[in-house]
């Protein structure tokens, strides 16, 4: 996370985004999904060549870390984020902060199924505040190309990111009580 996390940050992007993919996408090995998404942050051919990687059937740089990196991030930066925008202004949408979690979850959104998709769903139901009310609608909207799998892709951030959050507070935990026990019979491990 932290490798992910810093090419984020270099490249002037959220880190949180980092985490929300690297969690869900691609966890400790490298798959190619069945729309032909590869790599640690699960770039389509294209996008990786838009972004500089060199995809052929000698190279496929999607697979190096941190050029697939760069590459995600410069997608979010680049295209997610300014179309997510861009789509909140068609609505009439103009009062939110990019640091809210609805949006960001938008964001995602357009990261997995395109932003053409995310718009054509969110025009199934127009929503008229930004909120996580239009999330939840975008859970249920459905178009030709925005099924399953693109409605329920916050449905999988969110819940890798409970889950991270509770192994965290769990291992805090441990490494609290080891401190204490530590402390008051040898001192060690303070």
């Amino acid at each position: 996370f932290h490798k992910g996390i810093n090419c984020f940050v270099e490249n002037e992007v959220d880190p949180w985004y980092a985490q929300a993919i690297l969690l869900i996408e691609s966890p400790n090995k490298l798959q190619k999904s069945n729309a032909g998404a590869y790599g640690p942050f699960q770039l389509m051919k294209e996008v990786a060549r838009l972004f500089g990687l060199k995809v052929n059937k000698h190279m496929d740089e999607r697979a190096d870390f941190d050029r697939s990196a760069y590459a995600a991030s410069s997608l979010i930066k680049k295209v997610c984020i300014p179309n997510a925008r861009r789509i909140l202004d068609s609505l009439g949408i103009n009062n939110y902060r990019e640091d809210e979690l609805w949006f960001r979850m938008l964001v995602m959104h357009c990261y997995h199924a395109g932003s053409g998709n995310v718009q054509s769903a969110l025009f199934t139901f127009r929503p008229q505040e930004g909120n996580m009310d239009l999330i939840y609608n975008l859970w249920r909207a459905q178009t030709r190309r925005f099924k399953s799998a693109s409605q329920n892709y916050s449905q999988l951030v969110l819940a890798a990111m409970l889950e991270m959050n509770d192994r965290v507070s769990a291992l805090d935990k441990l490494a609290g009580t080891l401190n204490i026990n530590s402390s008051s019979s040898s001192g060690k491990l303070n």
